[in-house]
Order: structure tokens, then C-alpha cells, then sequence
């Protein structure tokens, strides 16, 4: 697949081995290309935090469709935006391996999927684990046992109904995590030749598990951030040009203008999470979580520390004489239509309706039960017989 100037070739990033980068693997279900894509830092972080399903309130400073392209090729598993999917949602494993100043030829018996030119300190400090998502999934961060502490493991998975998460002190113990931790690179020396078995057992929990992977290798020596004027620099062009993309894109949009084109048709520019809290702990967790309430409603402070939406009506029509059709929402994001009065109306009238159908046919059987009356056979005499 052309991404035209973000991807080069294998051959074409071993003449610039000589710069320090990072690489990125992606074990996904979906092969995208045999050769190695090059990103800078920035693209990187979007794609990492994309793959995590942190992408609330993210934008990317450029509508760049071979950005674009790399994101949806190498963003991993994503939640359609319209409409529900009978494809359950995979969980997710996210190593992050520090200390790997060697070249992409150090690399050649597996690989990499994308060359990270120039990586920054953010790669390393911008996705801690979260144990404390909002969004239905769980999250832990899974202590290293072998002599290489620098290493960073995430594992993650969509939480099931009303069984909640597992504790942290049960997630070392899952054959998941054990079976990662057999291979896990214990120095920096030995990544070059632990680096294939590594992504052997985790095709493996790929095909067995559902679970899709990503490794991070970072080099020693990180270049830092963007400053403070950089960001304030970065959020001006925001405010005044169109050409900040949302980080939460559909996985079928092709290009820049489709994205906008969706983006200005539906309020949600990120899938709701499975299972939506009662009460959220913020004014602005609960309008990000729920996307504003899906646009039918308000967050509101239920009680203290407690934020909810309160769903309103929506006019979906309005006749010649002035008469209007409403919808009423309904669920913890205003996602449903609330079609609870229109039922209740329609079984009163239904019961009421079965009652006087029922009442009738009981007075006419109990009507026609009853004898005639002796006055109205009185008056009337039987044949007699003619002498």
C-alpha cells in the first residue's frame, strides 16, 4: 500500500541508520506492508495513543493524507464510529523496551513496521498505564520480573458485563503475561536476538487470544519535548486554521475531507464506551466519555462529585400547522430514543380497550342465560282440538 512520502523501503532507512531513531512493531490482524514506514516523533505519539484508545481530546496539527493513511493502517483495532459490530473488541498488550542504541541492520531477522526518526521524551512518559479508565476497559501495568526494570508492559482488555476488572495482583500470574515475560529481552545487548521470539509468542496470543501487540524500541538518549511556546504556538494555528484532524478517526475514512465531512454530520467523533459509569468524577470526563451526551442533552452535577447526562427532546418535524414531532432520549449517554411514554400510552389503551371488549361479551352471555319472564307466556294458549 503507497503512502507516498511517509513510507520508504528497508534499503532506502539503512542509509540513514546512522541517526538514532525508534521502531515500532504492530502485531495486528492485518498485514500492511513487508517494508518499513518512516514517521517523525509526533505521528508516532498519535499512533501509540490511537493503538491505546487515548485519543479524547488529541488533535493532529496537519491534514496530511499520507499521515492520515498511516494512521488508519497502523492504529490497530478501532470501535466503528456508526452503528454496533459483532466483533468483539481485542485486548491489547504494550511494550515499551528502552536502551537499544544499535541500527535498523541490528534488525534484520525481524523487521520493524514503522522507523520513528528523532524520537522525543513523550514516546516514554505520555502513556503510563491507567488503572482508573473511564471508558469500560481495563488497564494494568505488569511488573517486570527479570533484570531489565527499564521495561514497560500494558496489558488492557474490555470489561465484561457486571464482572468488573481483575485485581492487580492476579494480572502477573495470567498465562498472558507470563508467556511475555519468558522473552522479554534482560539487556539492552540481547534485544537484538530476543526481538523475534518476542513477536512469535505474540502472534501466538494473536491468533489463540485475540490480542493485539505493539513493542516500542526507544534508544538511550531521547531528544525533548517540544517547549512550552512550541504548544502555545501549536494551539494558536488550532484556533485560526482548519486543519486540526481529530486523533479519533474512523478506520474507513480514506482522506482529510471524508473525515471532515463525518465529523461536521454526527456529534460523535468517538465510539462510547461499553459500559457507561452512573457518575463521573468531572464536568469534563463526562462530556468527553459521552461525547457531549451524544448531542442530546447536558452533563450536570447529580450530586457532589457526581456528573451525569440529562437528556433532552429532539423536534424531528414540524407540519403545515405548526404541529411537531418529537424524540425523547433516553440511557446513560443520551444514546437511545426513550420510547417509554409512547409504550406506556399504548398498553393503558390496549389493557382499557381488551376490558370493555371483555365486559361487552360478559353482559351478553349472562343477558342471554337468563329465563323469560311468566307474564309473556301467560297470554298464550295451546291448539286445541276441534269436536
Amino acid at each position: 500500500m503507497k503512502l507516498t512520502t511517509l513510507l520508504a523501503c528497508g534499503a532506502a532507512l539503512a542509509g540513514s541508520a546512522a541517526a538514532q531513531g525508534g521502531y515500532i512493531y504492530t502485531i495486528d490482524k492485518s498485514v500492511i506492508s513487508s517494508s518499513t514506514a518512516s514517521i517523525d516523533a509526533e505521528t508516532a505519539s498519535a499512533i501509540l495513543a490511537r493503538r491505546r484508545g487515548l485519543t479524547g481530546g488529541r488533535t493532529l496539527g496537519t491534514s496530511d493524507d499520507s499521515i492520515l493513511e498511516a494512521l488508519k493502517n497502523y492504529g490497530g483495532w478501532q470501535q466503528p464510529l456508526f452503528g454496533a459490530t459483532d466483533e468483539e473488541a481485542p485486548g491489547k498488550l504494550f511494550i515499551r523496551i528502552p536502551g537499544f542504541d544499535g541500527q535498523i541492520m541490528d534488525l534484520t531477522a525481524a523487521m520493524p513496521d514503522l522507523w520513528v526518526e528523532g524520537p522525543t521524551t513523550d514516546l516514554k512518559s505520555d502513556f503510563k498505564a491507567q488503572p482508573q479508565r473511564e471508558d469500560g476497559i481495563c488497564e494494568y501495568a505488569v511488573p517486570i520480573s527479570n533484570s531489565n526494570k527499564d521495561i514497560e508492559v500494558v496489558f488492557s482488555y474490555p470489561a465484561e458485563g457486571d464482572l468488573g476488572c481483575l485485581d492487580p495482583s492476579e494480572v502477573p500470574h495470567l498465562p498472558i503475561t507470563l508467556a511475555v515475560q519468558s522473552v522479554l529481552p534482560t539487556s539492552p545487548s540481547s534485544i537484538p536476538s530476543t526481538i523475534m521470539p518476542l513477536k512469535r509468542i505474540l502472534t501466538h496470543l494473536l491468533a489463540t487470544q485475540g490480542v493485539e501487540s505493539t513493542i516500542l524500541l526507544l534508544p538511550s538518549s531521547l531528544s525533548l519535548s517540544k517547549p512550552k511556546s512550541h504548544e502555545a504556538a501549536h494551539e494558536l494555528r488550532r484556533r485560526t486554521q482548519p486543519e486540526e484532524t481529530p486523533l479519533a478517526l474512523s478506520p474507513d475514512i480514506k482522506s482529510h475531507s471524508t473525515l471532515l465531512a463525518s465529523n461536521n454530520t454526527s456529534n460523535t467523533t468517538q465510539p462510547l464506551p461499553r459500559n457507561i459509569p452512573a457518575c463521573f468524577t468531572s464536568l469534563a470526563s463526562c462530556s468527553n466519555t459521552t461525547n457531549s451526551c451524544s448531542g442530546h442533552g447536558d452533563c450536570f452535577e447529580a450530586r457532589p462529585k457526581c456528573f451525569r447526562c440529562k437528556c433532552g427532546t429532539t423536534v424531528v418535524r414540524e407540519d403545515s400547522e405548526g404541529r411537531k414531532k418529537t424524540v425523547q432520549w433516553g440511557g446513560g449517554a443520551c444514546e437511545k430514543k426513550d420510547v417509554s411514554v409512547p409504550f406506556v400510552l399504548f398498553a393503558s389503551f390496549a389493557v382499557v380497550i381488551a376490558a370493555l371488549i371483555a365486559g361487552v361479551i360478559g353482559m351478553m352471555a349472562s343477558m342471554g342465560a337468563q329465563k323469560l319472564p311468566s307474564v309473556l307466556s301467560a297470554g298464550v294458549a295451546g291448539p286445541t282440538a276441534r269436536k
